[in-house]
């Protein structure tokens, strides 16, 4: 039973077919209107003064928005939200890699209008049909033991009503008193989860803590008013890397001397996401940022340490997707506009990361390159030639969009310029 029964639901759950063929193309629009919607939802539900019921407002085009934006981040992904007055739709599909069983996992269900919380319509899995009852308290009790503390109940139980109309639902939300107490309660859990199974940590805080010490050396051997490379640090660092691995993984020293420059000259969050770093380890002894640049300026260098920092988060796609979907929303009226060169520093950082962590020997090859005396040219492509400051209007008639051939060709120019740099050339 212990072998048959999962053997069978596995092969109840895959398909021949997609429920969804295609989600809706992402654009500058679709990108602005999903951050907006997040942006709202959350001010909306953190907002603090009387007890009175919170009304979120989801469009169609809102929802489909965030199917778009999920699409482009997470490869294999598809999905599609439809909204009439009677009802809630929606489709999602994870294409497999082939297979004799079926390609496809399909999720399928519907929302009703309600005055008395949630109610689901059946939901299918594959060729697997749930009621909506019984999919509602799967789902209760599965956010109940992910977030502890009954949050997954709390949550469900706060809707207290759903309508449509015209093209959107509303959702009516009872007021949580103590959201952010919980909110803060969830990530300790996170953290003491990461902590205690080190087989989900990024990497171990001790040698996280080594490298941000060592890089806080460097940068204080910067003199006042003057500006240096990204090279300056890079070259050391991989150095120190290179010394360490005689005695441990290349890749795992690697990845700690990335996530160290993320959180030194990216962005300091990072270090929520390794773990106890030692305290004396993360003093601020430097200037920081402003005195190192790349390609001559701040902003590239931020853009790649953090997709550096980021690939190591998350899968390569995604960390792409950031990067994307930062310059489509710049692009908008308001943002500086559509900034290949930037965009090109988010894929190189990505790629840095992608190679110094690959066990296979990618992580002594860089080590090797970029250890000792370093030049920008070596890991950094030219960028000078590149659009930047494109606004929206003139972004969609010169490019058309992230699908169209001539935005894609121009992104096949500078990932082969990335590929023919010394550090990632194979």
């Amino acid at each position: 039973m212990l072998i048959t029964v999962p053997a069978v639901l596995v092969f109840l759950t895959f398909e021949d077919a997609p429920a969804v063929n295609k989600t809706e193309l992402i654009d500058t629009e679709k990108v602005v209107r999903a951050k907006r919607f997040a942006e709202r939802t959350r001010m909306q539900l953190l907002r603090r003064g009387n007890n009175a019921p919170v009304s979120i407002r989801a469009a169609e085009e809102d929802l489909n928005s965030l199917m778009a934006v999920m699409a482009r981040g997470i490869k294999r992904f598809e999905g599609e939200v439809k909204i009439s007055q009677t009802e809630l739709d929606a489709s999602m599909t994870v294409r497999l890699p082939h297979n004799p069983v079926g390609d496809f996992i399909n999720l399928h269900f519907g929302l009703y209008p309600s005055e008395t919380g949630l109610h689901l319509s059946p939901v299918t899995i594959g060729r697997i049909t749930i009621s909506g009852r019984t999919a509602l308290f799967i789902t209760r009790c599965m956010l109940d033991l992910l977030l502890g503390n009954e949050n997954g109940t709390v949550a469900v139980d706060s809707v207290q009503s759903v309508s449509f109309n015209q093209d959107a639902a509303i959702f009516r939300l009872r007021r949580i008193p103590d959201l952010m107490e919980r909110g803060d309660r969830i990530v300790q859990r996170f953290k003491i989860f990461r902590e205690t199974m080190p087989l989900f940590s990024l990497s171990d805080p001790e040698k996280v803590g080594y490298y941000y010490s060592r890089i806080r050396s460097l940068d204080n051997g910067i003199q006042p008013g003057q500006r240096v490379s990204l090279a300056y640090i890079l070259g050391p660092l991989f150095g120190f890397a290179e010394l360490h691995s005689a005695d441990s993984d290349p890749a795992e020293e690697n990845k700690a001397a990335l996530l160290a420059l993320a959180m030194y000259l990216g962005d300091s969050r990072f270090g929520k996401l390794i773990g106890p770093v030692r305290a004396e380890d993360l003093k601020a002894g430097g200037r920081r940022h402003r005195n190192v640049l790349l390609g001559g300026r701040e902003d590239l260098r931020l853009h790649f340490v953090i997709s550096a920092g980021l690939k190591i988060v998350a899968d390569s796609g995604l960390t792409d997707a950031v990067g994307e979907f930062k310059e489509l929303s710049d692009a908008r009226k308001g943002g500086s506009g559509f900034s290949f060169a930037d965009l090109a520093a988010d894929l190189a950082g990505t790629r840095l990361a992608e190679e110094a962590t690959d066990a296979s020997g990618g992580a002594e090859r860089i080590q090797a390159i970029l250890s000792g005396r370093v030049t920008e040219d070596m890991f950094f492509p030219m960028v000078h030639d590149l659009p930047e400051n494109v606004p929206q209007a003139e972004f969609e008639r010169a490019y058309g969009g992230v699908e169209d051939p001539k935005y894609l060709g121009l992104l096949e120019v500078i990932k082969a310029r990335i590929s023919q740099l010394p550090a990632y050339r194979r």
